[in-house]
């Protein structure tokens, strides 16, 4: 064979080659920012609705203070890890139980920033307050998505 004719032959081997290759398969899309983020709990990941990753620092106490037109109320504060800045949190009351001194209930909505947000995981500080319901509270429990994020027991007056 002659040198032409080699090159040839390597070059239709070549491109036969290619056409029988199939394509790489495409890189996965990367999930948009909104998505649930896999929480740890115990030894498994459980996707979950809460953007709050961690929480800690959490305090309750019902504001007895007198004067005019005064009626008591609780306030909660605790510190919560969000997954960007430019969170806002809301809060929705729970159902209370029928015992003689109840139990409250709090949910902690957070509310994702709308536009640009630092990406970064950043503290929040969060605070409840509302009207007292009876004479006090034996518990406090604050959760979000399906998480238990505190269970406060101790509940001071203020005067």
């Amino acid at each position: 064979m002659t040198r032409f004719r080699l090159l040839a032959l390597a070059a239709a081997s070549g491109a036969l080659l290619a056409a029988c290759q199939t394509p790489a398969p495409e890189a996965p899309a990367l999930a948009p920012p909104e998505a649930d983020i896999p929480v740890i709990v115990g030894d498994s990941a459980v996707t979950d609705a809460c953007a709050v990753r961690e929480s800690r620092n959490w305090a309750a106490w019902v504001n007895r203070m007198p004067g005019p037109g005064a009626t008591p109320t609780v306030h909660v504060t605790g510190e919560v890890d969000v997954p960007t800045g430019g969170y806002s949190f809301d809060w929705e009351v729970g159902p209370m139980d029928r015992s003689m001194t109840p139990a409250l209930k709090l949910k902690l909505i957070p509310i994702k920033p709308d536009g640009m947000a630092t990406m970064a995981i950043t503290p929040e500080e969060v605070h409840y307050s509302g009207p007292l319901a009876g004479s006090a509270y034996r518990s406090i429990t604050i959760t979000c998505g399906s998480q238990t994020l505190a269970e406060i027991t101790d509940i001071p007056d203020a005067h």
